[in-house]
């Protein structure tokens, strides 16, 4: 045999084989959701359980990405499903470092993986991933420094109203700029990217309002009183500036709506 097509048809074999070894979960169900439910995504060793979740939501989880880095048919943000997955019994693989309040479920590279397979399996997925490259704002360190004080207490990010105020605790910069990139204003147009270099936890308080009350009435107008890239320059010494960049996107082409049997 000719040397060449021998390392093409080895290469081959070893795909095929890491593919057919490649974990799945030993039981899963996959289902529709009931109305009205409330969307969780929790994940515990060798186990997740999704409840009212999206197959965009868990394309997020599956592949490590953000909602800006995934396009698809417009019914991956509106039907939703719950989703019951246990991995093989004495599957053991470390823990995936726990996520704050404000970000998603972290996955270990294993349950990625076995989630992966999953979703391809019952929604039939076609999908390929690529670069893109993207308009985006791009937080940075103002001239005059940052205003945020690094946290007593790290831990769990968690964040709270105070009267016309959000308050924040032991929220890391890249927790706030997912927050970011999930208002959808004619202001906030496109993705946020964390381009500080701070590494820390951090409390801070962004005053918007006088009272909660106006500060709710505003919000659900999408009204935030003043200018985002203002109040985070003045108030927290960051600042948000506009810039072009290559991203990983995973780019569904097609996928069925509904899920094929348990």
């Amino acid at each position: 045999m000719n040397p060449g097509f021998a390392r093409v048809f080895l290469a081959i074999a070893i795909v095929s084989a890491l593919h057919a070894q490649s974990p799945e979960f030993d039981v899963a169900s996959v289902k529709p959701s009931a109305p009205g439910g409330r969307k969780a995504l929790t994940v515990s060793p060798g186990r997740i359980t999704f409840n009212s979740v999206t197959l965009r939501d868990c394309l997020m989880a599956a592949y490590d990405m953000k909602d800006y880095q995934i396009t698809g048919p417009d019914w991956m943000r509106i039907d939703r499903f719950d989703i019951v997955a246990t991995a093989p019994a004495g599957m053991t693989e470390s823990p995936a470092p726990e996520s704050g309040a404000l970000a998603g479920p972290v996955l270990t590279p294993n349950l990625r993986l076995m989630l992966q397979k999953l979703l391809n399996a019952r929604f039939q997925i076609t999908m390929h991933r690529e670069k893109r490259e993207l308009p985006v704002y791009a937080m940075v360190v103002g001239k005059n420094g940052t205003k945020l004080k690094e946290t007593d207490t790290p831990g769990r990010s968690n964040m709270r109203m105070n009267g016309g105020s959000v308050s924040f605790k032991s929220v890391t910069i890249q927790e706030l700029v997912d927050d970011l990139s999930q208002i959808r204003t004619a202001e906030m147009d496109r993705p946020v990217i964390d381009n500080t270099g701070l590494k820390g936890r951090y409390d801070f308080t962004v005053t918007l309002f006088n009272t909660q009350e106006e500060m709710m009435a505003a919000i659900n107008k999408g009204d935030f009183g003043s200018s985002i890239f203002t109040l985070i320059q003045e108030q927290l010494g960051l600042k948000l500036e506009s810039q072009k960049l290559p991203l990983d996107m995973v780019i569904v082409e097609k996928a069925e709506r509904v899920p094929t049997d348990n």
